[in-house]
Order: structure tokens, then sequence, then C-alpha cells
């Protein structure tokens, strides 16, 4: 037995009522009569109304009473179990995105959604095939067809909350992959935000109840001669505009706060002024409380060191000299290679048609047009080589990143490198680590390729210089949660770790160069520390919650995926509602009281 609508249950407050007006003492005018034996039902009546006596039988009464208590049933939503005629094979998938730690249902979305997962499988007949799955930003199958209600129970309880968002593509493709390898499955899912799976019937449990949530979606900061300028965009989700307490933080000291009011359905950009030059990390938070804490925060670095130190050595590249002069925040210097008597004091060497003997270990070097070199085998020329497009990070940004090449170097792949591009089994562009010194190779003359004619050529160049110069090498912005990070140790690195914002200490370095940095869960600040055996350095990145742009992306998704043909529909549980057959007996009732009242007789 259960209730769909418990609140309806308010409606028994009448049966009290009801018995009252029946045991209250009626006001009747008294009459002198010169007999009673015509008045003995009304002195019956008249006992059974003093107040307070033993309540006498009466059908009206308990006619009433019936009926009352069977419209509140009805109203409540009363059912009975049913329990489940079938043993298909069974797929529950659980959200634990960011969103299902909100806490419009208490005491959060997943622990609710958790509880429900592990009352379905209570209800299903012994021997059902349950599949477990977990859907984040990586998708994952916790538990395959199993039968085992223990393993089912702990697959469920072990899900934990993620600050991510679901990738919605590959839940979608896990999904049908899990049916196709089980047609007769049935998909119930357990979120706040509906799925389609192909052409699939999907069961869908919702818990997003509400929608009142104010978040930090964007925060940045720019230079200025008075200090620093710091700005926040807020974006509210609700339909009610909303005020709210927002502050600023700098180096953990509390900076600034303003009271705003952020439009419903809509964003509101706070600007902060004055912030010192001093500060090393910002934070941003939004003070008043609302249904979900963590998009509450963002966190930004400030970086003011020194300009990055760039030297070009060339026997003359007007596009190279040209496209790293106008670069901003770098110190540039040209110079011959006859007039270059150390490779030392740059954070980044760009070596175009000549390379040393040995390369320099204070800084990354990047080399155009490679001569023979006693660092790898450089043989004669391949004409018209066809460069494709590429995922390397120095392509990033770049709407075509194909060129053409005119010719460029037949080289042999040195142990210690990486091919980038190649054609034909010749590396055309290739990078690697000689020591703690990162080389990148270019194949080619600049000139005999279009790239300086292209509108990408300094945006490539940019990519480069953030991605080799070491003084860049741990400026690392723009990771969201769950995002691996990639770091760019100093030169001369041989010791390094990460200090997370929980406190923890955990070594990257050695290996150098480390391995993909992947325990970014939290949002915060992250502190990187580095030792080279003669002086250590410290340096900060920070790690936040997926931005507006991205929370837009989901949600096409979630309107996009599957199309129009999947059929999302209510999760309901195996129960039979009796709404309408109350309502009925309860008319029924009320016809047969009214009939006992019209007809009623005297003795």
């Amino acid at each position: 037995m259960t209730f769909a609508t418990p609140f309806g249950l308010i409606g028994l407050t009448a049966v009290p009522l009801i018995i009252i007006l029946y045991i209250m003492k009626q006001k009747r005018e008294k009459v002198v009569v010169s007999s009673h034996i015509l008045w003995q039902k009304v002195l019956r009546d008249m006992q059974a109304a003093t107040p307070w006596q033993k309540l006498r039988k009466n059908l009206l009464l308990f006619l009433q009473l019936l009926c009352a208590v069977l419209i509140v049933l009805a109203l409540s939503g009363f059912a009975l179990k049913s329990g489940v005629h079938t043993s298909q094979p069974v797929v529950i998938a659980i959200d634990s995105s960011l969103s299902m730690s909100s806490t419009d249902v208490k005491p959060t979305r997943l622990d609710a959604a958790k509880k429900d997962a592990q009352k379905y499988v209570g209800e299903l007949p012994p021997g059902t095939p349950v599949t477990v799955v977990n859907l984040n930003r990586e998708p994952d199958v916790l538990l395959y067809a199993s039968d085992s209600v223990n393993e089912i129970r702990a697959s469920i309880e072990s899900i934990e909350q993620t600050k991510t968002y679901t990738d919605v593509r590959r839940a979608e493709e896990l999904l049908l992959s899990l049916k196709n390898r089980q047609p007769d499955a049935l998909i119930v899912l357990f979120s706040d935000m509906p799925i389609r799976v192909g052409k699939e019937e999907v069961r869908f449990s919702n818990y997003k109840k509400q929608s009142d949530n104010v978040a930090v979606v964007r925060f940045t900061h720019a230079f200025r001669d008075d200090g620093i300028t710091a700005m926040s965009i807020l974006r509210n989700q609700g339909d009610n505009d909303s005020e709210v307490s927002v502050s600023l933080y700098g180096d953990d000291s509390f900076i600034d706060s303003q009271l705003v009011t952020v439009p419903k359905n809509g964003t509101r950009t706070v600007w902060w002024s004055n912030v010192p030059l001093s500060v090393k990390t910002l934070h941003c938070v939004i003070d008043t409380e609302d249904i979900l804490d963590a998009d509450n925060h963002a966190y930004d670095t400030v970086y003011a060191g020194k300009p990055v130190k760039v030297l070009l050595v060339t026997n003359g590249n007007y596009f190279l000299e040209k496209v790293f002069s106008v670069i901003e925040g770098i110190e540039f210097t040209r110079t011959l290679p006859d007039e270059l008597a150390e490779y030392k004091g740059y954070d980044l060497y760009v070596l175009d048609g000549v390379i040393p003997d040995k390369f320099p270990e204070d800084g990354n070097v990047v080399v155009f047009n490679p001569v023979p070199n006693d660092h790898f085998a450089v043989g004669g020329w391949m004409d018209t080589p066809v460069i494709g497009p590429s995922e390397h990070v120095i392509f990033k940004h770049l709407e075509n990143p194909g060129f053409s090449v005119g010719r460029t170097r037949i080289i042999e792949k040195p142990d210690w490198a990486e091919t980038i591009i190649e054609y034909n089994g010749n590396p055309v562009i290739f990078e690697g680590l000689i020591y703690s010194t990162r080389i990148l190779v270019f194949g080619f003359n600049i000139y005999e390729t279009d790239l300086p004619i292209r509108t990408e050529f300094p945006i490539m160049i940019s990519n480069i210089l953030s991605e080799y110069s070491p003084a860049s090498g741990t400026r690392i912005s723009g990771i969201v949660t769950g995002e691996p990070v990639r770091f760019m140790l100093q030169p001369g690195t041989v010791k390094a770790s990460v200090i997370t914002p929980d406190g923890r200490r955990i070594d990257i370095a050695p290996p150098v160069p480390p391995q993909p940095f992947i325990q970014t869960g939290e949002p915060g600040i992250y502190k990187v520390l580095q030792d080279n055996s003669v002086n250590a350095a410290e340096s900060y990145f920070v790690v936040n919650l997926p931005d507006e742009q991205q929370m837009e992306n989901v949600e096409n998704a979630v309107r996009e995926t599957g199309g129009t043909d999947g059929t999302v529909i209510p999760f309901r549980e195996n129960v039979k509602l009796f709404n309408l057959p109350l309502l009925f007996a309860a008319l029924l009732i009320l016809v047969i009281e009214w009939w006992c009242y019209a007809n009623r007789r005297y003795a």
C-alpha cells in the first residue's frame, strides 16, 4: 500500500469534525404536551445529541464518515503495489553530475535517486539481470547483467557525487551499446534531465523540482595602470529575478563585496576594480545560499611575472622576425648565428637554418629548416608533401590547420622524438625531449610554404610560444573539473608535486616529463612546486566548473540527442491506483445516505 499524493491525507481531519457535529447538543424549543407516547423517537435523538454522551448507532453518521474517508483516500492517491510481472533485463542509469548535488530534493538529488534505485531493485523478481551505469563526464558501466541483489545494491551505493557535467552523447552511445547486447532490456534513468537513447524507450525518474539557482559562469581579470580589474558573470537559471551578495577574495583575503540583482533566465556582469597587483590568486564567491553551492565559486590566477625572453637565431627570416615582434608580453631578440657566442639566458630559442652542437639547457628550442647535425639525421629533400590537419596543441584554434609546403627535409626520426605530422613515413614536424629541454622541429623552410600569408600563422606561433616557453609551462588556464592537465616543467626540474585545494600533496615528477595529472575532480586553486636541485619554484593553476557555454552545449545535446524518435516516459512505481473506484464508491454512498435521510421513519 502506498500514496501517490500523501498530502491529501490532511483531509482526514474532516472525520472528527463530522463526529463533533453529531455529538454536540441540539438546541430545541421546550413545549408541553399531553403524552410522550408519540415522542419516544425524538427523546432518543435528544439523548444521543447530549454532549459527550456515548455515541449511539446512527446509519447516516457512519455513511458520511465512510464517504469522507473514501474521498480522502482518492485525493491522496491510494494505491497497492502490484509487483513486477517480468524478469526482462534492466539497465539502471544514475546521473552523478554536478546538478545532482542540488538540494531542492533532500538531502540531494543524487541521494534521492540512489534511494529510489535501491527501492526499485527490491521490487524486481529474483533472477532479474541488472546492469548499473554511472552517468557523468565519462559514463561508466559499474556492473553488467548481474542477478545478485547484493552486487546490484553495492554498485548503486558506490556511485559518488562528481562536479562535472554529463557527456550526453557518450551516455547515449553507451546505453545504445548495452541495448544492442540485450535487445529486450528496459532502460531506467534516474536523473534531473531526460536523455533520449536512439529510438529506444527510456523510463525517466525526474529529480529536478526547481531551478532557482545563481552561478558564477565566467571569471577573469586584466591589468590596468592602477591595478587589476576583475570581471565576474553571474547567471540566473530561475524564473524570478534574484538579489545576491557576491564577494571577491585575493590570496584568501577579503577584497570587496557587492549586492546585485540578476535577471531571471539571464546574466549580470560584475566588475571589480583596484585589485592589488601583489595578489597571485583570485576567488569570486556568491554568498547567498541557493540549491547548488558548488557553482557559487570561481577561481583565477594572476601572472605578473617578467616577459618571456625569446631569441631568434637566423641569417635572415623576415616572416619570423615580424610575427615575434608584434606579440605582446615577450622580450624579443634577433641575432646572426656567427654573432652568438653562447646559447644562454633565454626562455625560448628559435633556430632558423642553424643547430648548435649542444642545445641550451635553460630554455626550450624550436627549429625551422634543420641542417645536418649531431642530434638527428638530416638527408635530402622531399617535394610537395601533403600537410593534413592535426590535433596537436600548436594547431589549436586554427580554422584550417592544413597548409602547402614546397619541399621538406628527409629526416630519420630520433628515438627521443614523437611525430606530429608525417608524409609517406617521413616526419615533417616532430617534437621530443633531450634531458629536460623540449625540442620542436619543422622540417621545412618557412619561405617555401604558404604559412606566412595565412591568417593562421600568427595563431600557430602564439600557440608555440605558449606551449614551449618554460615561463609559460605552468601557466595553465581553462581547466575544468575532471579534465587532465599536461605539465611542461621548467628545464632542469628533477622533482615536482601538486598541492590540491584540500591540502593533499601529489608527486608528479620524476619521471620527467610527468604523466598527465588527472586528479582535478575538485574546483579550486592548485599549487605546483618544482625543484631543480638548486632552487625551488612555485606556481598556481585553477580548476573551475564547466562554464556557461559548456552548460549550453549540454542542454543543446539533451534536446538533440536521439532526434525525435526516442521515447522518454515518466517513471512510476509498480503500483495500481484506485482514485476513480474510490470516487465512484464515495458518490454511491452519498446517494445511499440521501435516500436513507429522505425515507427515514420515526417509530
